[in-house]
């Protein structure tokens, strides 16, 4: 594993159709939402943007296209929503993106496929992880997975770099959306934390809202300015997104 950034295999990112495929069956929907949007972009329309864009897609070809020219563009992140959702929010914008303060709530959400597990280094809001930070939560991520499939029986999880930290995402039998299922994903989350946090890498217990967005796979993270090494300085690189290994969900 290179944590420098670097993918260990390019073609595992959104950008691939089989997995884009494994994250969406043929005519369900994913949003696309990009945060802190800045200017024109051919991305979006040429339309001027301050804050928040989105499109629903239901084509990988689409998908590409659009989401390719939004990470050239001036933005805070692109994220996709991983759970599965209404299909006719895909009226609201279909195949394109375009500046808009509407996107999918958990009202919107049908089904839990993902358990969503984030491993963030701790560091000041607002930059980007050093490489030895990064380290420490992919390290960590690791840990979680081998001991979630051994102790807990979980399936192989997809293990993912999220341009920051560590990504697990566990598939689940598409649970309904209810009371049930939000208790058990949020109690999970909660257990794995108090098991596995360090004073270097916490798990984000909020990770369970059935809206939750996640990190686009093969665009980049932009947490403030990218800084280069220096005397008594890490690096703090801008990195992009990718997934390392699939886990069961070849």
């Amino acid at each position: 594993m290179d944590f420098t950034g670097k993918p260990s295999n390019p073609r595992l990112t959104l950008f691939n159709r089989p997995v884009f495929e494994v994250f969406k069956k043929p005519g369900e929907v994913t949003e696309v939402r990009i945060l802190k949007a800045s200017g024109k972009s051919a991305a979006w329309g040429n339309e001027n943007a301050r804050g928040t864009v989105s499109g629903y897609f239901d084509d990988h070809e689409a998908f590409c296209k659009a989401v390719g020219l939004a990470d050239k563009a001036a933005h805070g992140g692109v994220y996709f929503t991983p759970q599965v959702i209404d299909s006719r929010l895909i009226a609201r914008s279909f195949n394109r993106l375009k500046p808009t303060d509407l996107t999918a709530s958990d009202n919107n959400v049908l089904l839990y496929r993902w358990l969503l597990i984030d491993l963030d280094p701790i560091r000041p809001s607002g930059i980007s992880s050093s490489d030895s930070e990064l380290r420490e939560a992919l390290e960590l991520r690791d840990i979680v997975a081998e001991w979630a499939v051994r102790e807990l029986a979980f399936p192989s999880p997809i293990r993912a770099m999220s341009g920051n930290g560590g990504h697990l995402l566990v598939r689940l039998p598409d649970l309904p959306v209810n009371e049930e299922s939000r208790a058990f994903i949020k109690n999970t989350l909660e257990g794995l934390a108090a098991r596995f946090n360090t004073d270097k890498v916490h798990i984000d217990t909020t990770c369970h809202n059935p809206a939750r967005i996640w990190k686009c796979y093969g665009t980049t993270a932009r947490k403030g300015d990218p800084v280069p090494e220096g005397p008594g300085r890490e690096a703090r690189p801008h990195r992009a997104a990718y997934i390392d290994d699939l886990g069961g969900n070849q």
